[in-house]
């Protein structure tokens, strides 16, 4: 895949990925799951290019190089896909509080800050 690849494919992919991984779990069958989620990361990767291409400057300056120690999630009903990370404005105080960075399927880039990880 090339990272102008159509993100609603990749986030297809990537989702169909993710169930995949769910079922195997199920079943034990780490060595089909590590395969799969080689074929994420990659997607990830491409998604994660594309984030930093479209982000605006201020994104930039606290965004990693790249997407290797963030979170990643998709969410199907808003076709966004996250990267989640420890707030740096609040990474040395008690109450640390997480940032997500968003792409969407039109390469909007946005920020949820003091983002919630729902089950």
């Amino acid at each position: 895949m090339n990272s102008e690849a159509n993100l609603k494919d990749l986030f297809e992919n990537w989702n169909n990925y993710n169930e995949q991984v769910q079922e195997l779990m199920a079943s034990f069958d780490l060595a089909t799951v590590k395969n799969i989620r080689k074929k994420q990361q990659e997607i990830e990767d491409i998604i994660y290019v594309l984030l930093k291409k479209n982000a605006p400057n201020e994104y930039l300056n606290i965004l990693p190089e790249d997407c290797g120690e963030l979170e990643v999630g998709y969410d199907i009903t808003n076709n966004e896909f996250y990267f989640v990370m420890i707030d740096p404005e609040t990474e040395d105080e008690k109450n640390m509080k997480l940032i997500a960075f968003t792409i969407d399927i039109d390469k909007s880039v946005n920020v949820i800050e003091d983002f919630k990880i729902e089950d």
